[in-house]
């Protein structure tokens, strides 16, 4: 397919057994897929049954570069491998690489064949049909040209490929060679959890850590009628934050963190967030699951010395 109609789709579960089930030779080309993702997606993946080579990222100087580049990684794995290549395989090229992997040195005979090349250095990392998969960039063709013909190239000589294109390009060369036959990387589902808007004053239901917060603070006869859970600040800022935990008369805030907080674009949205509530005149307390898994009561503490603390400099 390489007009402008709708690609079949993949779910993200069954990029594994797709990447698995291609034969010798075969490719697989998924649009609306990066690197990362894919990545991310095969690692998750409990028995891919084959191993899988991501191309290092291209440069515009076109295939025998990209190839050259694909050889080195691939002697650099072999080297790492050795002594324990796979296969009973011992013809010139495989006794020629051995002396160099013994001797310390990647097996890289560069005045041999690259396709002899190739075929043995597969075999010696993994002869059971290594994967070479390589993102293409969509809006170079210049950039994109040596990447799709060093697939071809691999395809050619025998190896599983797959291309990755993170968004969908027009279909003009090198693209038009691609998109036949592509398919589109669905979107992972959410979880229920995540569409759902609790009801304010109350825990989320797919949190266990707010469920477990808020039964401990109405158990606690200082704390507990103090906080509604799930409310927005209405005088932080323009963003108008919910928060998980709400003191709004002691302008105490205590947001409970789950691992999506640690890194990424959320940490430093949370940074930002806490900003606007500091300087709109609110403490805020961050609990993350962990610990309230590992030790609910000193959480409570946590909470109960901010409250204390509040109340002493609101009393001064």
């Amino acid at each position: 397919m390489t007009g402008d109609g709708e690609l079949p789709g993949l779910a993200p579960g069954d990029l594994g057994p797709a990447v698995a089930r291609l034969a010798p030779g075969r490719r697989l080309v998924l649009v609306g897929a990066d690197r990362r993702g894919a990545s991310e997606l095969l690692w998750a993946e409990a028995d891919l049954g084959r191993s899988v080579l991501f191309l290092a990222p291209a440069d515009a100087r076109g295939a025998g570069a990209v190839v050259g580049r694909l050889l080195d990684d691939l002697g650099d794995l072999a080297l790492a491998r050795w002594p324990d290549w796979p296969g009973a395989e011992a013809g010139p090229w495989r006794r020629a690489a051995g002396r160099l992997a013994a001797a310390g040195r990647a097996p890289r005979l560069r005045r041999a064949d690259p396709g002899t090349e190739f075929a043995g250095l597969r075999g010696a990392v993994d002869p059971r049909g290594l994967a070479v998969v390589a993102e293409v960039d969509p809006a170079s063709a210049r950039r994109a040209r040596g990447t799709v013909e060093a697939l071809e190239w691999c395809a050619a000589r025998g190896a599983p490929t797959v291309a990755l294109l993170p968004h969908r390009p027009a279909p003009e060369p090198p693209y038009d060679r691609l998109l036949y036959g592509a398919r589109a990387l669905l979107p992972a589902p959410e979880p229920a959890a995540e569409r759902f808007i609790a009801q304010p004053g109350t825990p989320h239901p797919g949190s266990e850590t707010e469920r477990r917060i808020r039964a401990a603070l109405d158990r606690d006869a200082e704390l507990g009628p103090l906080f509604a859970c799930n409310r927005l600040v209405t005088d932080a800022g323009l963003r108008r934050p919910r928060v998980d935990l709400l003191w709004a008369a002691g302008r105490v805030v205590v947001e409970l963190d789950g691992p999506e907080h640690r890194a990424g674009p959320q940490y430093g949205d949370d940074r930002h967030r806490d900003y606007e509530l500091l300087v709109a005149g609110y403490y805020v307390l961050r609990i993350t699951n962990a610990q309230v898994a590992a030790d609910l009561p000193r959480e409570i503490e946590k909470i109960r010395a901010v409250v204390r603390f509040s109340r002493e400099r609101t009393t001064r």
